[in-house]
């Protein structure tokens, strides 16, 4: 692919730090449910999390951005315990726009937040959702999250060179 590094080699420096700056967040006994829910983009939620964030980490980092804060928010922007397409009784909302907002509950009950992290995780949907990200972070995990979809549900990115140049030209 030509959009980065793809997640491969375990030696390699930016594997060592991502999987530091996410270890916690994997190891989470609440957070390991994710594995039990088969994503709709055909892998496991828990797997799809886990992909967005390395992408997320990568192209933070290049860019010269929060990657840590990023990376922790990337992995957590899934983080709601039922079945996407079988919403949680007396909700109105669509789905996309209710998930975000219990991922960041969730995420509030077992990890310390901040900003970053939170926009991440609260906008990952846009534009399927109404409001924007605040950061250039909360806009590369909506790219990272299509970007992400489209390789697990068709085998191949929708997105190419230009996720770069899209990200640095993303309004503040």
């Amino acid at each position: 692919m030509g959009s980065g590094k793809t997640f491969l080699d375990e030696n390699d420096e930016d594997v060592l730090e991502f999987l530091t700056i996410t270890a916690d967040i994997a190891g989470n006994e609440e957070y390991q449910k994710l594995k039990h829910f088969i994503h709709h983009h055909s892998t496991t939620r828990y797997q799809h999390c886990l992909n967005v964030a390395w992408y997320t980490y990568y192209w933070t980092k290049k860019l010269g951005l929060n990657y840590r804060s990023a990376a922790r928010g990337a992995m957590l922007h899934d983080f709601y315990l039922y079945e996407g397409h079988i919403p949680p009784k007396g909700s109105k909302m669509r789905h996309s726009e209710l998930h975000p907002r219990i991922a960041l509950e969730n995420t509030r009950k077992y990890f310390k937040t901040d900003p970053v992290m939170e926009d991440v995780i609260v906008h990952h949907m846009w534009p399927n959702a109404k409001d924007r990200p605040l950061t250039k972070e909360g806009y590369i995990i909506t790219i990272a999250d299509k970007y992400c979809a489209s390789i697990e549900l068709l085998g191949k990115p929708l997105y190419t060179k230009q996720v770069l140049q899209l990200i640095l030209t993303a309004p503040r």
